[in-house]
């Protein structure tokens, strides 16, 4: 079947539909169009007919595709039938492919050659994959050429290097041992860097170990954290902590022990970030949850709204989700469901960032274990609210989802919520609310709610005080280990 020109439109009507989530106007037109002549209206079906979980009918619909003349369509054909334990049939469906230029089916028959002992056939229909963009096909023939350091080095790394290029990152980490087995050290960890920025798990843990076995403690500890936030790597998780240890570092070693496993506590940095930023975030929590009130909640992530009792409040981050099942938070720019394109995602970049430039590892890593906390759900609410202070005014939102089985949360930065004010008072009620959430860190909590608002500090041992620009004054007093013993409020005297 060649393409007609009268399926063209019902085709990119269709695939309109597909993008705005109306599949049953998609499949009709996909259909509309595959009848008149455009194959690709069959391969999309395949695609729907296996979203759905249709696989006899997404095969059906992609083999009549491959027979009308799409090379991806064969592709799919024949990783079906790879996956069913026909080989033959998969091999013929993927030279079909092959032989119409889609790189998927090229590679994949390179690989099906090698298991089955053609290698030199398989490393011909590698090149042709890597000439129609395939950095895997590049990659499969560095592996080939290295044969585990003892082949072509040369060439392995010809191959690994074209491959990291284009962004492979395992290729980029094999790269490292094999200039490595070829006597560069430097090469070495240039290619590991760069694996570790292509997302590689195993690279940063082995920049750490590196640098550790060279005696350069503060750059292992670096690697070793990232490898732990981005990989959850146990092992690096290990000698993290056994470093921290040697340095008798033990609220640090404890943290990122624990951290493949789950957290019972924050890391010292985030407590020093969150603890004195938590009065102030309490005091807009409340003027928010009065102004929404306990009503159900509605958003849109594209215009960046919540709506809550039949008012619409604008300016709305959604910061991520917690999941009541595993104990687990995710931060809205690492849901594959979303991502940090979306509107109401985007502005979360300030608080990654701050994350990143602080090492403050609640905030960069995109996945937290929670389970060790005696409440998990409140220590996610916690982390909430303290990391919205990076956006500005407002406070933080959540709703149940899926049944009860997560939590949404947003946080609300709208012009017209009400403005928190420093009053006396009220200030040694928030600032003592404050201290019970952080309380190896109360001084910091009272330095922090005081300088939020602008005030005068002036500080001893035992005693910090904070005079406002209006005149209100605050003094908290506290014990040589640093927890608040005594507080007043009121006006300042002149003088």
């Amino acid at each position: 079947m060649t393409e007609h020109p009268a399926g063209v439109e019902p085709y990119e009507r269709g695939m309109e539909a597909k993008r705005g989530g109306d599949l049953a106007e998609a499949e009709r037109l996909l259909r509309q169009a595959f009848e008149a002549g455009h194959p690709g209206g069959a391969h999309e079906l395949g695609h729907i007919a296996a979203e759905r979980g249709d696989d006899g009918e997404a095969l059906a619909w992609w083999r009549r595709a491959a027979e009308a003349g799409l090379p991806e369509s064969a592709f799919e054909v024949g990783y079906g039938a790879e996956r069913a334990g026909d080989l033959e049939a998969a091999e013929r469906w993927y030279r079909r492919s092959a032989e119409g230029g889609f790189s998927g089916g090229t590679l994949n028959l390179g690989i099906l050659l090698e298991n089955r002992g053609d290698v030199e056939e398989a490393m011909g229909f590698f090149r042709r994959a890597w000439d129609l963009g395939s950095d895997k096909a590049a990659f499969n023939l560095g592996r080939l050429y290295d044969d585990d350091g003892k082949g072509d080095l040369d060439a392995a790394e010809t191959w690994y290097t074209r491959a990291a290029e284009r962004g492979n990152g395992g290729a980029a980490f094999n790269l490292g041992f094999v200039r490595q087995d070829k006597g560069d050290p430097a090469g070495s960890l240039q290619a590991w860097r760069q694996a570790a920025d292509l997302g590689h798990p195993k690279a940063a843990y082995c920049l750490g170990a590196h640098f550790e076995q060279a005696g350069d403690q503060d750059t292992a500890i670096g690697w070793f954290r990232r490898s732990v936030q981005e990989a959850g790597a146990e092992q690096a998780a290990r000698r993290l902590g056994d470093l921290y240890r040697r340095r008798g570092d033990e609220p640090r070693a404890r943290f990122w022990t624990e951290f493949p496993n789950g957290l019972s506590g924050y890391s010292p940095e985030f407590t020093m970030f969150a603890s004195a930023g938590s009065a102030a975030a309490i005091q807009r929590q409340n003027l928010l949850n009065e102004a929404v009130g306990e009503v159900h909640i509605a958003f849109d992530v594209d215009a960046r709204t919540l709506t809550a009792g039949g008012r619409t409040f604008h300016g709305m981050t959604f910061l991520g989700s917690f999941s009541h099942l595993s104990d687990t938070w995710l931060w809205a720019w690492a849901n594959p469901h979303f991502g940090e394109s979306v509107p109401a995602v985007a502005p979360l970049a300030a608080v990654r960032e701050h994350g990143e430039r602080h090492a403050v590892p609640e905030l960069a890593a995109g996945r937290l274990d929670l389970s060790g906390f005696p409440e998990p759900h409140q220590a996610a609410t916690t982390m909430a609210i303290a990391a919205a202070a990076l956006l500005g005014g407002g406070g933080v939102q959540s709703c149940r989802v899926n049944d009860g089985k997560g939590s949404f949360y947003f946080h609300v930065d709208d012009p017209a919520l009400p403005k928190p004010e420093f009053d006396p008072l009220s200030a040694t009620r928030l600032m003592m609310t404050a201290a019970e959430v952080f309380p190896t860190e109360q001084r910091r909590v009272v330095s922090g709610y005081l300088a939020h608002h602008g005030c005068r500090i002036r500080e001893s041992e035992e005693v910090v005080e904070g005079i406002s620009p209006q005149g209100g004054q605050v003094t908290v007093a506290f014990t040589p280990d640093g927890l608040i013993k005594a507080t007043s409020a009121g006006r300042a005297t002149a003088g």
